[in-house]
């Protein structure tokens, strides 16, 4: 058990927000169904496309929405 207190003082919190890059989601085809897709990371597949696809649409709105809310605060 660790006791006492640091040495160096605790840095303040970032008052700059760090901008996110765009994302794509995707929908590809494998072993066993469907997957969602984002750069080289995929989903456990989903038994059907449509399932897949409802759920990359609904990822890429919630990030184009984090997109859009970040430069709403920069203007």
């Amino acid at each position: 058990m660790m006791t006492g207190y640091p040495d160096a003082p605790v840095p303040e919190a970032q008052s700059v927000a760090v901008p996110h890059r765009h994302r794509t989601y995707g929908v590809v085809a494998r072993d066993g169904g469907w997957c969602v897709t984002l750069d080289s990371c995929a989903t456990r597949p989903f038994p059907d496309q449509a399932a897949a696809l409802r759920i990359a649409r609904q990822l890429q709105r919630q990030a184009d929405g984090l997109n859009h809310a970040e430069t709403e605060t920069k203007a």
